[in-house]
């Protein structure tokens, strides 16, 4: 019913007039400007994909190796 994501950040700290992370689920994005876990609900069943990416605050990609950062998960 609920997926939890949660990450981690390295010499970084997010707000909401700095650094954020754009998570993008399915097609639809969400701006993260606070380092807490967060639940997913109302996906439906199948194959989901969540792309998170570490953005400045003009809304640039930040330039990293490990960014962005994408998962699929499967929902039975």
């Amino acid at each position: 019913k609920r997926i939890l994501l949660d990450f981690y950040l390295v010499n970084t700290k997010i707000s909401a007039n700095g650094n954020k992370v754009r998570a993008t689920i399915q097609d639809t994005k969400f701006i993260i400007d606070e380092w807490a876990p967060y639940y997913i609900e109302g996906l439906p069943k199948g194959e989901i994909s969540i792309k998170l990416e570490l953005i400045d605050s003009y809304g640039n990609l930040i330039d990293s190796p490990f960014n962005p950062s994408v998962r699929s998960v499967i929902l039975e």
